[in-house]
């Protein structure tokens, strides 16, 4: 599943061809709703919230899509040949010189911009990782909320910080020695909020352009390709732990594990010697009376 900083290059990679056009053509093929009314409209902006895609009509209108595991975003100069079937379009915008393409998005819709704040699917996001007033208290306060919840598990939680998947879980949670699966609260507020910063940190890293100016990629593939989370940045080993079940912890020589987590199985990889386990201390409540 692309993560908030492939969805941030794509929506920087998106930008100057879509923002300011006037739209010559909109279509949802997989949805009912009209989209008729927003041709000859422009488009405003587009932005990455977490994992969400966002496209912003100057007439209140914004397109929604969420690329889960399938999804992919292309942008084609006109007569430019797909890469992809056009059977499997779930979103086709077109404007001068461009169009843009969404392929296999689950989530591919038309809603107001004044009922995002509502919406079931965007409403309750919590602070963006890659946001520019990332709130890191209501982020600290939100972790608190899921104590009981295993850290692997808690901050992937879209409702506590948005942006993070399974690949900065995993390589994050490595990088500041946090064991995945004890609870939230058998970590303290200060290990909890250097934890949000690196992880902000992490994606922020990635999301600087690696292309000449004036380029630009088609696939949403190319921008998880060039990601890189080690410590220095190592084209040739870009991650610590992700995808490397069994093989050697580069730091120790450990064996990295995989165990899955969480109702949805997501497979959580982490290297058990720099990772100790952390024992969570009993669960606070009310003294027990007296008999």
């Amino acid at each position: 599943m692309p993560e908030g900083d492939t969805l941030f290059r794509i929506a920087a990679a998106l930008g100057p061809a879509l923002t300011g056009a006037r739209v010559v053509a909109l279509e949802l093929p997989r949805s009912d709703q009209p989209c008729r009314r927003l041709v000859g409209r422009r488009v405003e902006r587009v932005e990455a919230r977490g994992k969400n895609l966002l496209i912003f009509f100057d007439e209140g209108t914004v397109l929604h899509t969420h690329l889960r595991m399938s999804g992919a975003w292309h942008l084609y100069r006109d007569g430019e040949r797909w890469k992809r079937s056009e059977a499997t379009a779930s979103a086709i915008l077109a404007v001068p010189g461009y169009v843009a393409v969404c392929f296999r998005a689950p989530v591919a819709r038309l809603l107001r911009a004044s009922a995002l704040r509502g919406d079931r699917l965007l409403g309750g996001l919590g602070p963006d990782l890659l946001g520019g007033a990332f709130d890191a208290a209501e982020a600290l306060r939100r972790l608190r909320a899921l104590d009981e919840v295993p850290l692997g598990v808690a901050v992937m939680d879209q409702r506590v910080v948005a942006g993070i998947g399974n690949i900065y879980k995993s390589e994050l949670l490595f990088r500041t020695r946090l064991d995945p699966f004890a609870p939230v609260r058998a970590y303290s507020d200060e290990e909890l909020s250097a934890m949000l910063d690196v992880g902000r940190r992490l994606l922020q890293s990635n999301v600087e352009p690696r292309d000449p100016p004036g380029m630009y990629r088609g696939s949403t593939a190319h921008y998880a390709a060039t990601r890189t989370t080690r410590a220095g940045g190592d084209r040739r080993k870009p991650v610590s732990v992700y995808g490397r079940e069994g093989r050697a912890c580069y730091d120790c020589g450990a064996a990295v594990q995989m165990r899955r987590q969480g109702t949805m199985m997501r497979s959580t990889y982490f290297c058990p010697h720099c990772q100790p386990t952390r024992a969570a201390p009993p669960p606070s409540g009310p003294a027990p009376s007296a008999p």
